[in-house]
């Protein structure tokens, strides 16, 4: 719905209800007089924050305009469409305050930079949803900043850059003009600096150029009339950074109005511990999070300028736990300096609802956040379902206790009896009996969690579908395939693989018509290179598959099982069902492993050296996505200069080929490698050819200190004639001038 069709009905009412003065204080558009608050005083009123995130931000690819009279975009990363009913799950929840990211440059006419007005009511329908809750609301522009974004903080065809940005705002500043206190703006999202696109260096001309469009943000809204005149709006600085270098730069726009800007910055830190990128990173200490945050505070929270964390989380690596602590010690820390904080949920690794299901996934981190912004305490209950005896664990002599004390079986105590009372009737008898049987196979299957599916479309190569729950599984239907099966797929996430354990897979399926598709066991994050793969023959009649595996590299807690049901040969529409998905440990294996273990102490023996020929060496730098680097040959091995590491590790390579890793074979891998400065990436040993397996796969620390690694491993896969070894040296994380060397690299079969 637009506003001027809220004007009329409006109109309307009050023409049939002299006595209606103004709107009810729930709504979008409320009275002049409803402005009292300003910054500070409304920043001191958000509470506890949560960002919709990837669903109106999300999008396509990079082309303007290519959406125009479409809203797919909000489901094309897996996330259901926004209603209103999950907007009141959230209100009920806790959560005072929601922040709605929007991109806008799909939606755009290419020529004009008209938003089209069918995603425009969109965006004002699930804003309206935010306010009639009686929440604040932020809305921004999100994705046309960053990586691949059109709006950069760098002087190259910076005057159509303006002219676009000023455009955008023209007309969401008019459609939202008469909207109430309780909506705030907020210019753009994480802008980068588009010779580079450095997070914590940017270029010298980065930061001025973000200042000058923030003021550019301020002149439009204060002149676009109604409201926004006195509207308080949010101003980040570049790249929401938090450090010092950036948040040293910034400079508060001039205003019209007194007192009506607030700044924010995004922190995640230490960003090893909250990225999943990192998966063998699960714990955490505050020397960098106390860094940023101070920063912060000292710059503009102690001068007088408010300031709000509009981005923070932490992916889940199965250590709710260490998240909890860590979240609790932020938004404590964070409160004490009047800062609120606006988690970032993705509807994926960093969620804590589930929005198709509408209920909490994750209560006791919510709780735990939500009771430190009130500077309140909460205790999760850390009792265990189940466990009967009281011994802290549930497993399968609870059931034998139960099952004896409903049989009365002379001297069977039940110390806990409100454990066993799965059917919460204040009874027990045969039917908790057989909640607990079902309770303890599920409690084996890494897959019991409902709230660990999830979908993605990649709407850029014209693929498109959408995910929903079944009883016990979940359904796909995809529309378009794409170019690739991975193009349109659903996964089960948040599982840890143990180095050494064999696992039992097994799953139901059946879809609409007979097709063939590929599923794996796969990385969450980084290359996402597959552990097992398997191929699905589709047909109408329900199937059943089943197998083991043996997991062999080092233990991973960031990994999924993925569908894939697209590409360009897929027949659609294409309705897919998986349903009892099961992985289990069968046996070895350890949990108690918190960082990368190598498969065997190096040996003594000595092999062959399969890495002799320098000709051999080859690299791979993604120019296309934006990276930049050198990567040459030396007398012993590779150097790589990165001067732009791109969105992903992988984006810059260095790699060994030509290598026949035998099946059964044993080999002892080593090489020197240093960098000059810090930084974690990694080496794999896999295929050179789609889909890219990994037979074995380490993390690597840089440092500008020389080290020396070595390692045996088996090759457990069938014989390959077209092996490599992959040195990944790009991500987002790198820094600018990044240099590493590989030497003496050696792989040599042992046995």
């Amino acid at each position: 719905m637009n506003i001027k069709s809220r004007m009329i009905s409006f109109s309307a009412a009050t023409a049939m209800f002299v006595s209606v003065i103004a709107f009810n204080a729930g709504t979008g558009i409320e009275a002049n007089a409803a402005f009292e608050k300003n910054a500070a005083e409304t920043v001191a009123d958000m509470g506890f924050g949560w960002n919709l995130g990837n669903s109106l931000d999300s999008y396509s690819g990079t082309v303007i305009g290519s959406n125009i009279g479409s809203t797919s975009s909000e489901t094309a990363w897996g996330n259901p469409a926004t209603t209103k009913e999950m907007i009141d799950m959230v209100k009920e929840s806790g959560v005072e305050t929601v922040r709605v990211p929007v991109t806008w440059y799909e939606h755009m006419d290419p020529n004009t930079y008209k938003i089209d007005e069918v995603y425009m009511n969109r965006v004002e329908e699930v804003i309206n949803y935010v306010l009639d809750d009686d929440m604040y609301c932020i809305l921004n522009v999100h994705h046309d900043t960053g990586e691949k974004g059109w709006l950069k903080a760098n002087s190259t065809n910076l005057d159509q850059k303006k002219e676009m940005f000023t455009a955008v705002w023209e007309q969401v500043s008019a459609n939202f003009a008469d909207y109430g206190d309780k909506l705030l703006f907020e210019g753009y999202n994480e802008i980068l600096d588009e010779s580079s696109n450095q997070w914590y260096n940017p270029s010298s001309e980065a930061c001025p150029i973000s200042n000058e469009l923030n003021q550019i943000f301020v002149d439009i809204v204060r002149k676009s009339g109604g409201n926004n005149d006195k509207r308080n709006l949010i101003c980040n600085t570049y790249c929401a950074g938090a450090n010092s270098e950036i948040t040293s730069q910034f400079v508060l726009p001039k205003d019209t109005v007194s007192d009506r800007l607030i700044v924010e910055t995004h922190i995640y830190q230490p960003f090893q511990f909250t990225s999943e990128a990192y998966p063998d990173i699960t714990t955490w200490e505050p020397t960098y999070l106390d860094q940023y945050i101070n920063n912060v505070y000292n710059q503009f929270v102690k001068n007088g300028t408010p300031v709000i964390v509009g981005e923070f989380g932490c992916a889940n690596k199965s250590n709710m736990d260490q998240i909890t602590s860590w979240a609790k010690y932020y938004v404590e820390k964070c409160t004490d300096y009047g800062i609120p904080c606006i988690w970032w949920d993705n509807g994926s690794q960093y969620k804590i609802y589930n929005r198709r299901t509408l209920k909490v996934a994750e209560p006791d981190l919510l709780n735990t956040m939500i009771a430190a912004s009130k500077g309140e305490s909460y205790t999760p209950d850390k009792s265990v379902k189940g466990d009967v005896n009281d011994d802290g664990q549930f497993n399968i002599s609870d059931v034998v206790v139960l099952q004896k004390w409903i049989l009365a079986v002379p001297n069977t105590n039940l110390v806990n009896w409100k454990a066993a009372d799965l059917c919460e009737d204040e009874q027990l008898n045969v039917f908790d009996l057989c909640l607990m049987k079902r309770l303890l196979v599920s409690a084996d299957n890494l897959c019991a969690n409902e709230d660990n599916w999830t979908s993605w479309v990649d709407t850029s190569t014209g693929a498109d579908g959408e995910m929903t729950y079944t009883s016990n599984g979940v359904k796909m239907q995809v529309n378009a395939g794409g170019e690739y099966e991975w193009n349109a797929q659903f996964y089960y996430e948040g599982i840890t693989l143990e180095q050494g354990a064999t696992y039992k897979i097994s799953f139901d399926y059946k879809a609409d018509s007979e097709q063939s598709t590929s599923f794996h066991v796969m990385q969450g994050h980084d290359d996402y290179l597959p552990y097992y793969s398997g191929n699905l023959k589709w047909t109408t009649a329900a199937q059943h598959y089943e197998d083991t595996f043996e997991y062999t590299s080092a233990t991973d807690k960031a990994c999924r099982v993925g569908f894939n049901v697209g590409g360009s040969g897929v027949n659609v529409p294409f309705n897919v069902e998986v349903a009892n998905l099961s992985l289990i440990k069968v046996n070895g294996g350890s949990t108690s492993t918190a960082t990368p273990v190598k498969p065997e102490t190096p040996s003594d023996e000595t092999g062959v050296n399969l890495c002799e020929n320098v000709d051999n060496w080859s690299n791979w730098v993604y120019e296309e996505e934006g990276a930049s680097a050198e990567v040459t040959t030396t007398n012993n091995g590779i150097k790589a200069v990165v001067k732009n590491g791109g969105a992903d590790v992988w984006y810059v390579q260095g790699s060994y080929a030509n290598l026949t890793l035998e099946k059964g074979a044993k080999y002892q891998l080593e090489f020197d490698y240093e960098a000059n400065q810090s930084a974690s990436l990694g080496v794999n040993v896999q295929q050179n050819y789609e889909p890219y397996g990994q037979y074995y796969y380490e993390a690597l620390d840089y440092t500008s200190s020389k080290q020396h690694y070595s390692a045996v491993f088996t090759m457990t896969d069938d014989t390959d004639n077209n092996s490599v070894i992959v040195f990944n040296f790009g991500g987002k994380e790198i820094p600018a001038s990044f240099t590493a060397t590989i030497d003496n690299l050696s792989l040599a079969k042992i046995s």
